[in-house]
């Protein structure tokens, strides 16, 4: 019993430890954020916070603190959409210069899986914040997609450009 007890302390310090090492990752992430000025290299360091904040969200979740996994997940979606933001309104164009816009998709191909797992791993009636999150980071993955492409899919222009 007292070895049991040992062993249970041992890995609560441990996750204690390890979880203060991520909040400090993350503050170390975010100052580098803060200072970075190129869209492209911003976007890279938050495919880095959004895989921490996505690992926290995750772990959170199996605990059962599904309050805490939200604000986690609104914090990781609000993260990747200041990247995504950050890149359309720098003007560059992905095609040409596609550093940043890549990095962005990929990290968004493989988050959502992770959220899909995630979901199908919760009960019914707590899906609903990942899936939110899923429908818009979908939404923003398919819009670099076309820039990355140079894919229009607005219905409207299609028709004007067929013959």
């Amino acid at each position: 019993m007292v070895r049991l007890s040992r062993v249970a302390r041992a890995l609560v310090v441990a996750g204690l430890f390890a979880g203060g090492l991520a909040a400090d990752e993350l503050t170390k992430l975010r100052e580098k954020l803060a200072q970075e000025s190129n869209p492209a290299d911003r976007a890279k360091i938050t495919v880095e916070i959004g895989e921490e904040l996505l690992k926290q969200a995750n772990k959170v979740y199996k605990d059962g603190a599904y309050t805490d996994g939200e604000m986690r997940l609104d914090e990781y979606r609000h993260a990747v959409r200041a990247a995504y933001q950050g890149l359309v309104e720098s003007g560059r164009d992905a095609r040409r210069k596609p550093s940043g816009f890549k990095e962005l998709e990929i990290h968004l191909r493989k988050s959502r899986r992770q959220l899909q797992d995630l979901a199908q791993a919760l009960p019914y009636d707590t899906r609903e914040p990942v899936e939110e999150t899923l429908a818009d980071l979908e939404g923003m993955r398919l819009e670099l997609l076309d820039a990355l492409m140079n894919v229009d899919r607005d219905p409207q222009t299609q028709k004007e450009k067929q013959p």
